[in-house]
């Protein structure tokens, strides 16, 4: 005798018929029971006459599902995978294999296959450490996160550099994204114009506690700022810093997505180089990636503001001040700077001035709200001087005067003679 393996819910039911074939319940009141239709109620019941309680078991269990994908799909798969895209995550394999090769086959289903291959490993379970959940800004513009990478993003068709971020904190939309050589201030302050340009200036950036952007040591009061941090002052944009790595989670989330997908986009498109990254970042990487990960807001609307009337050229650049010297000359670093005699302003020695280097390396002198006029000479700037030599002037004997003492007392001296005392004035 054959058996029927039944579900729980299918066990269930033929205590429901055995009944509706006693007679002790209708069909009508079966139906509410089960939650099924009465014409579909009255359909069970006909199979049920007809075969007894095997029919409510499903007709496919144990058998291919219809819906079951073709073998030869998943082998195209699997081998499509193990050409191109070994080291691929499931998910990201899966959309590699619709966009490029117009194969369609579920994430699930792929993973599946490439376990069986030996391409992925299975994860075990892992219990996060717990951290404090920081809601989310309400609305698009409130809190941009802002951070740096340094990650191997050419693998080994270049040099390591820096990825810098810029992601929306209440929509996980990524701003900007911009490879530099080092996260310094000069890249950073570039990269910002660009994400201010695109986007508007939001009313926060949520950063680490990096020397870029705090002045850590001997700073008690915080009273010391970077050049960053005063630029953003001047650009109406407070600085939040975060205390812990997990606190700007959403940014540093985003470098492991991107340190997985984007260095295979990278390698697929064979890009070595900065510039022609920054362009697949700009046209292609940077929409796609944002239509899939982004969310809703939890308020409409986007409240970053416009950068019109701010001169960034005055702003994003760095600040020192200097002591103008005797000889009018300013030393900056390493650079001698020799200000012109004539100026539109009065200059003169112990003034204070600030010098500015900006994003292009140029330097300007300011004084008060006057640019100053002045040339870079190679060396430290020195008066000519003369060799005086001294001639020891001829020695003349001292004559006291005829009133002197010495000639009213003048020295006495005494001498015998023959026994005689004789003094000599």
């Amino acid at each position: 005798m054959e058996g029927v393996t039944m579900s729980r819910k299918e066990l269930d039911q033929v205590s429901v018929f055995v009944k509706i074939q006693e007679g002790t319940m209708t069909q009508v009141a079966a139906a509410q029971q089960l939650g099924l239709s009465l014409r579909h109620m009255q359909r069970k019941w006909q199979a049920y006459r007809r075969s007894g309680p095997a029919s409510l078991a499903h007709g496919l269990r144990g058998r291919p599902s219809n819906h079951r994908l073709d073998e030869a799909v998943v082998t195209r798969a699997v081998e499509l995978v193990t050409a191109k895209y070994a080291d691929f995550g499931p998910t990201f394999a899966a959309e590699k294999l619709a966009e490029e090769h117009q194969l369609t086959i579920g994430r699930e289903r792929l993973r599946q296959a490439m376990v069986a291959a030996g391409l992925w490993t299975v994860h075990g379970q892992h219990r996060p450490a717990a951290h404090p959940w920081r809601e989310r800004r309400a609305r698009r513009g409130e809190l941009v996160q802002v951070d740096g990478s340094p990650h191997a993003w050419f693998e080994d068709r270049a040099p390591k550099c820096t990825l810098l971020q810029f992601i929306d904190d209440a929509t996980s939309e990524v701003l900007w994204l911009e490879f530099v050589d080092s996260e310094s201030t000069h890249s950073l302050m570039e990269a910002t114009w660009h994400a201010l340009e695109a986007h508007g200036r939001p009313q926060a950036l949520y950063t680490d506690r990096g020397g870029v952007f705090k002045v850590n040591l001997h700073n008690p009061e915080d009273e010391k700022v970077t050049q960053y941090e005063r630029a953003l002052t001047e650009l109406g944009i407070e600085l939040i810093h975060a205390r812990s790595p997990q606190a700007k989670g959403r940014v540093e989330r985003g470098f492991q997505t991107h340190q997985d997908r984007l260095v295979k986009e990278l390698r697929l498109a064979g890009i070595s180089t900065m510039a022609e990254a920054n362009s697949l970042l700009r046209e292609t990487y940077l929409p796609k990636h944002n239509r899939k990960f982004a969310v809703k807001a939890r308020q409409p609307g986007d409240i970053h503001r416009s950068v019109e009337g701010y001169d960034h050229d005055a702003i994003l650049c760095t600040k020192e001040p200097r002591v103008v010297t005797n000889d009018l000359t300013i030393r900056y670093k390493t650079r001698w700077l020799q200000l012109a005699p004539k100026q539109q302003t009065i200059v003169r020695p112990k003034h204070v001035v600030t010098v500015s280097e900006h994003l292009d390396e140029r330097l300007t002198i300011q004084h008060g709200r006057t640019i100053l006029e002045f040339t870079e000479v190679h060396e430290q700037p020195r008066r000519p001087t003369q060799r005086v030599i001294h001639q020891p002037s001829p020695r003349i004997p001292y004559k006291p005067a005829a009133t002197h003492p010495w000639r009213r007392y003048a020295y006495q001296s005494t001498t015998f003679l023959h026994g005689t005392a004789i003094r000599h004035f």
